[in-house]
């Protein structure tokens, strides 16, 4: 495993994986051992609790980004299922741009980034291409 000599599209994929999965590990064990689980909830609901948002939604979302962020991260360092990898977590920067919108945070721009990025990468993980001039 050489990724010098990979194709450009293998080589960008790797690289994500590589960025992406580090960063998902790092704010996912962040949230739970820095934080805590519990202080992590109730800072997301605090914050929707005051929006058109159920609170029992909110306290499941919270949850779903506090597994959501160290499974993607070792999904995708371990290079298993690219696409459904991927897809799995331009989904999750999905629901979180959703979130920044309800919010009206002026930071949902860099979110959008990201998920425009993550769908990309889930694109070019078509498994037709995997074997092919690696």
């Amino acid at each position: 495993m050489n990724p010098f000599a990979y194709n450009s599209r293998r080589f960008f994929l790797f690289g994500m994986r590589f960025f992406f999965g580090t960063w998902f590990l790092y704010v996912g064990l962040t949230k739970w051992l820095l934080i805590g689980p519990e202080a992590f909830v109730g800072l997301i609901t605090t914050d929707f609790d005051k929006t058109w948002s159920p609170h029992l939604l909110n306290v499941f979302l919270a949850w779903l980004i506090l597994i959501a962020e160290p499974l993607l991260a070792l999904l995708l360092l371990s290079g298993k299922s690219p696409r459904r990898a991927w897809t799995l977590t331009a989904l999750l920067m999905f629901l979180l741009t959703l979130g920044q919108t309800i919010l009206m945070k002026p930071e949902v721009v860099g979110n959008w980034q990201f998920l425009v990025l993550t769908l990309a990468c889930a694109a070019l993980s078509d498994p037709k291409f995997e074997h092919a001039n690696n």
